[in-house]
């Protein structure tokens, strides 16, 4: 497992598809055996819900992020490259 954080911010987890909890595989989710899942929560209660990603959910999220999809919920807007 790999993990990112700070406490201002999220946790991000690599784990192994195999280690989801059953209850996070309803509407179809498949994580697939042999795959990564990617978990995230918030790095001032980790205790808290906890959210799911396959590899292909992140794929799109990570790509949504990097297209500006989510600029509108910062406080500040991103500097320009």
């Amino acid at each position: 497992m790999t993990e990112s954080h700070s406490d201002d911010g999220v946790i991000i987890e690599f784990i192994d598809a195999a280690d989801v909890p059953d209850e996070h595989r309803k509407d179809n989710k498949v994580f697939a055996p042999g795959e990564q899942a990617i978990i995230m929560k918030d790095a001032k209660h980790p205790e808290g819900p906890v959210l799911y990603f396959t590899e292909a959910e992140w794929d799109a999220f990570i790509g949504g992020v990097k297209d500006g999809e989510f600029d509108d919920l910062l406080d500040e807007e991103p500097p320009e490259e």
